[in-house]
């Protein structure tokens, strides 16, 4: 798993946080921020961190593809789009451009109770993709969760995780929406090396199943490399 601190140092650098949760979302982490103001805003950061930074970067690309998007759905998308949502058996993901707002994007990586989990889940997970997590990692996942306000028993049940976490299957049926799509996707690309072919095809599986146009994957892979 890669140092999610480091990451959320590179992706506010790259303006991907610009805006979002106050846009200190990642700076709070590697810098003291002064003020009333600030030292708000610090805290938020802090209580966030890189499941913040996941949120604001999976909103950037989001809207990266809207604005490709938004003059017309094509009718070839439409087409496509109809086949992806026969393919789905429980769930139904729609990723069509403009139709979600920054807040809820938001509201995910906010959210104890569901949000964070599934975002923790889906690191767990993709970590995993090459058949298992060594120390470090696992120490960076521990200090991660510990930041979080999840009851202990939820922290119990992420820690059991790291032993046997969720399958593929198992976590798209764990996610309720669209925008929580996108960002259990940007999560697990987050949390792996973009160059190993296991990581990769691990990805393509989880962007298949999540229904989510290729487009956006570009998107969200070119803001973890910026």
């Amino acid at each position: 798993m890669k140092d999610l601190q480091k990451l959320v140092g590179s992706l506010n650098k790259s303006g991907a946080l610009n805006g979002f949760l106050g846009g200190v979302a990642g700076g709070g982490l590697t810098s003291l921020v002064t003020g009333k103001k600030g030292k708000k805003a610090g805290k938020k950061a802090a209580k966030y961190g890189a499941l913040a930074a996941v949120g604001g970067l999976a909103w950037k690309a989001y809207q990266q593809y809207s604005e490709k998007n938004q003059a017309a759905q094509q009718q070839a998308d439409k087409q496509d789009y109809n086949r992806a949502m026969n393919k789905q058996s429980n769930q139904s993901f729609d990723f069509r451009p403009n139709q979600y707002e920054q807040r809820t994007f938001e509201h995910v990586a906010e959210s104890s109770d569901s949000g964070q989990l599934i975002l923790m889940r889906a690191m767990i997970a993709a970590a995993y993709a090459d058949g298992h997590i060594d120390e470090q990692e696992r120490q960076r996942i521990f200090a991660q969760v510990e930041t979080m306000e999840l009851s202990v028993h939820e922290k119990a049940m992420l820690f059991d995780e790291l032993r046997k976490p969720m399958t593929l299957s198992e976590l798209v049926q764990s996610v309720p929406d669209s925008q929580t799509g996108i960002e259990v996707y940007a999560a697990s690309a987050s949390a792996i090396d973009l160059n190993q072919t296991i990581s990769q095809q691990y990805l393509e599986a989880l962007a298949a199943k999540l229904c989510l146009p290729n487009e956006l994957v570009r998107n969200i892979h070119q803001e973890l490399l910026n």
